[in-house]
């Protein structure tokens, strides 16, 4: 059993409450959740941070802190980091958040996967609940020999997740993902030579993958417990 103390922030004492490796130990702690000396942050801009997808997890499991990103760049890397990581983007994209959305916090996000360019960020906000959605525009280089290896981007970073799952057959609704644990993407693509449109959506909830979902997936990760304990 691991000790944990964790802040208040929604969802999280349920879900902490329900994993079968957790003591929840009373106390403030600083960082949103502590166990013996380590500690994971949200939206951190410092030290080892990223989507738990997208991070190795031999470092992941060797390190006294982590963070994973906010709502915004949560959705941003979703959307992006594959392209971002076979250097496929050629501009900076268009980011059309449902919400209130941190541009600063996405763009450290992707500098950290390798795209420093920055990318366009406009909120439309809507009420979709307790769900964050994003639409975003990328130009891409299109690939040389099928165009299908944008999918295959993103099935090889994402097609083993738990968390983050393409939903190309549903209604695009937020009930997809509305007190889900999960994020869910779908992409769009108009080709053309050299360079192609992409659009992908995503969808996830604020205290599921935008959240404390996603805190309690990386606390797994660091443990060395099956990633879905306690979700």
């Amino acid at each position: 059993m691991i000790s944990v103390r964790a802040q208040d922030t929604p969802g999280l004492y349920a879900r902490l409450a329900q994993h079968p490796f957790v003591v929840l130990e009373p106390g403030e702690p600083l960082a949103t959740l502590e166990f013996g000396d380590r500690s994971l942050r949200s939206g951190s801009r410092e030290g080892l941070r990223g989507l738990v997808e997208l991070t190795d997890n031999n470092p992941l499991v060797c390190s006294s802190a982590f963070s994973v990103p906010d709502a915004s760049a949560t959705l941003a890397l979703i959307a992006l980091g594959p392209l971002v990581r076979a250097g496929l983007l050629v501009e900076p994209p268009t980011l059309l958040f449902s919400f209130h959305a941190d541009p600063a916090a996405v763009n450290d996000y992707l500098s950290l996967e390798g795209w420093a360019q920055g990318a366009t960020a406009v909120v439309s906000e809507g009420d979709l609940g307790s769900v964050r959605a994003l639409n975003a525009l990328a130009v891409v280089a299109t690939p040389t020999e099928r165009l299908e290896e944008l999918d295959d981007l993103y099935e090889e970073a994402f097609g083993r997740s738990f968390f983050v799952r393409r939903d190309e057959a549903s209604n695009w609704d937020p009930s997809l993902v509305q007190g889900q644990n999960f994020a869910c993407y779908r992409l769009g693509v108009t080709p053309d030579e050299p360079y192609s449109l992409l659009s992908i959506k995503v969808l996830a909830d604020a205290e599921g993958k935008c959240g404390a979902g996603q805190l309690v997936h990386a606390f797994n990760v660091m443990n060395g417990f099956e990633e879905s304990l306690g979700l």
